[in-house]
């Protein structure tokens, strides 16, 4: 559950974040769970730091094709490839 809820969150998040130049605040809502969050470049990884439903923090570095962090105090690790393919799974339903 964990997995799927966060999957598709993180996938939008990620997706998202990797056209960011500077730091900027955003949000949207998935599976009615709503998002705020803030990205910010540091170089060559782009930063995505909020929370889900304003108490489930999340931060996650996106490094080339690889999505890193902490979801809800968990470790964290895909590829963006996976994160972009749940995007288009998600808006196609």
């Amino acid at each position: 559950m964990f997995k799927t809820v966060f999957a598709g969150a993180a996938a939008l998040a990620a997706v998202f974040a990797t056209s960011a130049q500077a730091e900027d605040a955003r949000s949207f809502s998935h599976d009615g769970v709503h998002y705020n969050y803030t990205t910010a470049q540091k170089g060559k990884v782009t930063v995505i730091q909020g929370t889900a439903s304003g108490q489930v923090p999340f931060r996650l570095y996106v490094s080339g094709n690889r999505v890193t962090g902490t979801y809800n105090s968990r470790n964290v690790d895909f590829r963006l490839a996976d994160a972009q393919n749940a995007l288009a799974t998600a808006q196609a339903q």
